[in-house]
Order: C-alpha cells, then structure tokens, then sequence
C-alpha cells in the first residue's frame, strides 16, 4: 500500500477534518513545505457543527483577534476579515458571529497544497513502510508519520431517551435552519446543560420566533460568565500567585490559592494569568488530584474560563420566559425525564429537549469511534482518567486536540490547537525512519 495516487508513501497524513486537523496541515506546510501531506477530512468535509450553518445571531465567544489558525500569524483571521469583508468593519474585541470563523477555515482549506481524502479512516496499523491508513469506500494509504486530530467527542446518549430528546442540537438546527421549527403553539423546551452550546440554542430558538417557556438544567445551575474589560496583574501580584500556585500540592490548595488572588484582584486577571501555565500546574498534580479536579472544580473552572459576549449575557438575563436551574436530568423506566436536586425529583414535561451537555470526553474511547478501536487494537493508550489517550509510545505517531485531555487540561481552544501543531511538526525535525 502506498500513496493514494500508487507513488510512494506520502511524508504525512493528517486525520480530523477540523481547526485542529487544518492548523496541523498550515504547520506542516510552513515548515516542511518539501512533505508530501495526505489530509483525511472526513466523509463530510467542512467545518460543522460549531462554525457552518449557524445563524449570525451564534457568536464565537473568543475576541476575534485571538482566533487566527496560523501559529506564525495569530491575528490572521482578523486580516483576512478586514481584507475580504471590509463591509463588516471588524475591529479588535469583536466577537464575531461563528460562520464568519467558518468561512476563514474554509478559506484556508481550499489554499493548502495538501491531498485531500474526503473519506473517514477506519483503520490505522504500523508495517514496515510506515502507517496504513484504511478508509471508508475503499480508499487507502502509507505515510510515515500520521496526525491524530479528530475534535471534539459527542457526548454518551442518554440512556431511554424519549424521541422528543435530541442528542446532536446541532444536527437537529440544520435541520430546521428554514421553516418553521416543529415545535406547538405554547409549546416548552428544556435544555440540558448550561455551557456555551445551550447559549447558542436558546439565542437560536429566539431568533427563530420561539417565545415559549425555555428550562435550563445544569448541575452547577450557572450560565458561563461575561468577558469584560480586565487589566492584566501586575507583575508584584503575578509572582505572588506563582509562588501560591506552587507552593500547592492538592487541587483543594490550588483553587485557595486562586480564590485568595481572586479576593484582592479581579478575578479575570487572576485566571488569564494562569493560561501560558495551566497544563504544568496540572501535569505536576498526581492523578487523585486531578481526579478531584475533574469532580469538584470542573464546572466552576469552565464557567469562569470559557467566557460568552457581554451582549449575549445580557440577552440571556433580560429572558423573563428562560429559566435557569440546578439539577441533575435523567430518564426514567417510563421515558420520563426526571431532574434531581437538594434530594427531590420532579417530573418535567417538554414538547423538545436539547441535550447541550458538552463534549464527551469520556465517550472518545467508547463505542465504534476511531479512537476506541485504537485503543483496543494497542495502538494507543488510554490516559488513566478515561478522558482521553496518553502521547502515543511511536515517534511517528502524534496526537492534536480534544483526545489528548487528561494528558493536557487547555487543549481545545484554537491558541492550543495551533500551538500544538507547531510543536508537532518540529519534533519531527529529522526525517523518521
């Protein structure tokens, strides 16, 4: 088996169809531009869910100056709107609607020199030549190194979910991006989760004309908090929290030390400080307590992390019909959904429901996906606290993104894609045997 067109193996095949996969291809292309690089984008190439689609009322909730997919060129995505799009008159700390963001990758996608292959792997084995890659409809070839970027997992389904229960919102918003939206007159919709997926389909079913009842149900009953404008900490302050953060060897120390901080600076600056550091302070925590992390500090870290537009924060407040709760949502053996809390359980009754419980990193090595069969097959290594795979063991072989959460804790946001890709490509420096 060899390259795709008979000739010789290719130098590099990147497997994900997503940023992670296309900042892996810019980064190979910069700086090896000798590669020949196969890019396995997948049966269904574009840039869906979370950037094709959308209605411009689904913004990103990153300022858009900070989304560039060049490592070399951070503030690309902003030139590149600026340049193509002046109309729009873009300026720094916008936060941009998300089909803007799709629109660059696709932009950047049909530029790269790389093969594409719009097929899904299936299959990935070590021989002499290098690796085989096996996809969909027959479609098959060796690289000698191979890139792992397969995004975000969708969560476990819920087991007995009623049909009224939709496990992709984003799928179904496709679905019904025209027309009018199946849902009754007076009808009621709960929503699953309270992260930036549920935002956007609360804003998504206003926009469309719903003005029914929306309940919110997440365990921590909180929206993600709002950017705001937030001065960096001095550098006094700066070496005050590293000397706290370091002096911690428990998660419960940490999140003291960055509750102490928090206390006498705004609290913004005191988790932006953290971000160049957060995958060694977490690294340097032993696996219990990150475990306790996982289970305790999880949700307040996200909230306060992965912030939303001031604007959509005060559209979501100003809701008189969206409701916000604490809760913990199942089914039961009657196909009732049923939310828990402060020890009562209440039966709730909804005409849609939108699972936004964010991604499943502990579905990644679960059922049918690319990655579970690798593990299963040896070729990688699940991480110990199931959430995603260790670094692979062989040179050749890399991993980007979401899968490598455990191993890492910042690892999806397009700063870290990028980054990664970089790092990447320059450890594979000298050819690989």
């Amino acid at each position: 088996m060899t390259g795709l067109d008979g000739s010789a193996p290719f130098d590099l095949a990147v497997v994900g169809g997503g940023p992670g996969g296309l900042a892996t291809v810019l980064a190979a292309e910069a700086q090896r531009p000798e590669w020949r690089i196969a890019w396995w984008r997948g049966a269904t190439p574009g840039f869906l869910p979370a950037y094709g689609g959308n209605h411009p009322v689904h913004r990103l909730n990153v300022p858009v100056e900070r989304m560039g997919l060049d490592a070399e060129a951070p503030v690309d995505f902003l030139d590149w709107l600026r340049a193509a799009h002046p109309s729009r008159a873009v300026r720094p700390g916008d936060f941009v609607p998300r089909a803007w963001f799709g629109e660059y990758l696709a932009h950047r996608a049909a530029r790269v020199r790389a093969t594409a292959v719009d097929a899904d792997v299936v299959d990935l084995r070590r021989t002499d030549a290098g690796w085989a890659l096996e996809g969909a409809g027959g479609r098959a070839a060796t690289s000698r190194r191979v890139v792992l970027a397969v995004g975000l997992p969708a969560p476990l389904p819920m087991p007995g979910a009623p049909l009224h229960w939709v496990g992709d919102p984003w799928a179904w918003w496709r679905r019904h991006a025209e027309g009018p939206l199946p849902l009754p007159p007076g009808g009621r919709v709960l929503i699953v989760g309270s992260g930036l997926t549920a935002v956007d389909m609360v804003l998504g079913l206003r926009v469309r004309g719903f003005s029914g009842p929306i309940e919110v149900v997440s365990t921590g009953g909180r929206w993600s908090t709002a950017h705001a404008a937030s001065p960096p900490l001095d550098p006094d302050a700066r070496e005050r929290l590293d000397e706290a953060l370091d002096a911690a060897g428990s998660a419960r120390e940490l999140v003291r030390a960055l509750r102490r901080a928090a206390g006498g600076h705004p609290w913004r600056a005191v988790i932006d400080a953290l971000r160049a550091d957060t995958n060694a302070r977490w690294a340097a925590l032993d696996e219990d307590e990150q475990r306790r992390v996982l289970r305790h500090a999880f949700g307040l870290w996200n909230r306060h992390r992965h912030r939303m537009a001031p604007d959509v924060s005060a559209a979501l407040s100003g809701d008189a019909a969206l409701h916000l709760r604490a809760g913990r949502v199942s089914v039961d053996g009657n196909g009732r959904i049923v939310v828990r809390h402060a020890g009562e359980a209440r039966i709730v009754s909804a005409d849609l429901v939108l699972d936004c419980r964010g991604p499943g990193f502990r579905a990644a090595l679960a059922g049918t996906s690319l990655l579970a069969r690798l593990v299963r097959g040896g070729v990688l290594a699940a991480h110990p606290l199931g959430t995603g795979v260790r670094r692979p063991d062989d040179p050749a072989l890399a991993v980007v993104g979401a899968a490598r959460f455990g191993e890492r804790f910042e690892t999806t946001a397009v700063p870290e894609l990028r980054q990664q890709a970089v790092e990447v490509v320059r450890e594979w420096g000298r050819p690989v045997r």
